[in-house]
C-alpha cells in the first residue's frame, strides 16, 4: 500500500516559496494541492512550467483554500506582516503549519500563535534550517558531546552576496530580525546556554538602508551563563560571494565550517591553484538544509518525530533579537 501524501498549501511564492514547492515536488510524502499569491496569473504561470496540477489562489481567497479538505498542512513563506493572520487562521481551519522566520514581528504575538498550535494539536514550525545542515550539525553534536573540552567561543559571519530591493528592507523588520536572527538562534543552539548580556555595533554603508532607519552590517557579542561568548557579523553585502562560515572554539582544539565551494575540484599548475567560487545565494549554499527541515516536517506530520525547533526556541530567538536591536539602537550594552 502506498503511503499517505501530505496535501500542502504554500503561501506566498517569492524566494522562499520557490525553494519549497520544489522540494514538496520532490519529496515522496507530499503533494503541492495549493499555490497562495497577489498575482494569481504569475503563480498559474509557475504551476504551468513545473508540470503541478496544483490549483491557485489570491491571498483574499485563503478560507478557500483552508477549507479544502485535501490540506493538510500550510507553508507560510509571505510578507511577516501578514503571518500571525494566515497562521492563526490555518491553525483553526486544523492545519499544521511550517512557517518561514520570524513567527511574527514580536513576541506576546508568537507566543498567541503557538498557544493556538496547542489548543488546535496542530505543530507550529519556525524554520531555522541552518540546524538542518549537515556540517553546523555534526559541529552542534561534537560540541554537545564535549569531544575537544568545554565550549568557549564561537564566531560566526554571515553576508549575502548582494544587496537585497530596498522595498525589501523596508518591510524586513530590520536586519537583525531579518537575517541576524538565524545566526543569534546558531548561538543559542551550539552554546545550550542562556544570554545574559549582549553588545551590537550597527552600520548603515548604504544610505538608503539608513534611510529607513536600519544597518547593512551588524556586530554582536552575546554573553552567555555558561561563559561562552559568541561574536556574530551579518551583512547586507559581500562582493566576494554569499558568505556562511562558522568557527568554534573549544578547551582542546576547534571546528570551522568555511564557505563552501559549488564544485570540488580545483585545477593545479605550477604557479597557481584554481578554486572553483562559493556560493553565490541562500538557495544553493542551504539547498540540502531546506530539504532536510522539510523532511523532518514530514516525519514530524507522521508521528515519528517532535519539533526540533520548538516554542522555547522560537521565543528565545526572538528575545534575543529584540535586545540586540535595542543595543544596536542605544549603543549600549543590554543585560537580559
Amino acid at each position: 500500500m502506498a503511503a499517505k501524501k501530505f496535501g500542502f498549501a504554500v503561501l506566498g511564492l517569492g524566494n522562499m516559496g520557490g525553494v519549497h514547492v520544489h522540494n514538496l515536488m520532490t519529496s515522496a510524502r507530499a503533494s503541492v494541492q495549493w499555490l497562495v499569491r497577489s498575482k494569481v496569473k504569475e503563480a498559474e504561470q509557475f504551476v504551468t512550467s513545473l508540470g503541478l496540477s496544483a490549483r491557485c489562489a489570491a491571498p483574499s481567497d485563503l478560507d478557500l483554500v483552508l477549507d479544502d479538505p485535501s490540506v493538510d498542512a500550510v507553508v507560510v513563506c509571505s510578507p511577516t506582516d501578514v503571518h500571525e493572520d494566515q497562521i492563526k487562521r490555518s491553525l483553526s481551519a486544523g492545519k499544521a503549519v511550517f512557517c518561514e522566520k520570524p513567527i511574527t514581528s514580536d513576541k506576546d504575538s508568537t507566543a498567541v500563535c503557538y498557544d493556538l498550535a496547542e489548543t488546535s494539536r496542530q505543530p507550529l514550525f519556525c524554520a531555522f534550517h541552518r540546524r538542518f545542515d549537515p556540517s553546523f550539525q555534526q559541529v552542534q553534536c561534537d560540541v554537545r558531546r564535549g569531544t575537544l573540552g568545554a565550549l568557549k567561543l564561537i564566531r560566526c559571519s554571515s553576508h549575502d552576496q548582494h544587496y537585497p530591493p530596498i522595498t525589501y528592507i523596508r518591510s524586513s523588520g530590520g536586519i537583525v530580525k531579518d537575517s541576524t536572527i538565524h545566526d543569534l538562534d546558531m548561538s543559542l543552539w551550539l552554546s545550550g546556554s542562556r544570554p545574559r548580556r549582549v553588545l551590537c555595533q550597527g552600520q548603515a554603508f548604504d544610505p538608503e538602508v539608513g534611510a529607513c532607519g536600519d544597518f547593512d552590517l551588524v556586530v554582536v557579542t552575546v554573553l552567555f551563563d555558561n561563559g561562552v561568548v559568541a561574536v556574530l557579523d551579518n551583512g547586507r553585502q559581500s562582493s566576494q560571494a554569499y558568505d556562511q562560515r562558522l568557527e568554534v572554539m573549544c578547551e582542546k582544539g576547534g571546528y570551522q565550517v568555511s564557505n563552501q565551494p559549488t564544485l570540488l575540484s580545483a585545477a593545479l599548475t605550477p604557479d597557481s591553484t584554481c578554486v572553483p567560487p562559493s556560493h553565490s545565494s541562500f538557495a544553493t549554499r542551504y539547498e540540502q538544509a531546506y530539504r532536510a527541515e522539510m523532511e523532518h516536517f514530514l516525519d514530524v506530520l507522521q508521528g515519528r518525530a517532535e519539533l526540533a525547533v520548538t516554542r522555547h526556541d522560537t521565543l528565545a530567538a526572538m528575545s534575543l533579537a529584540d535586545a540586540v536591536t535595542q543595543a544596536a539602537r542605544t549603543q549600549q550594552p543590554v543585560d537580559l
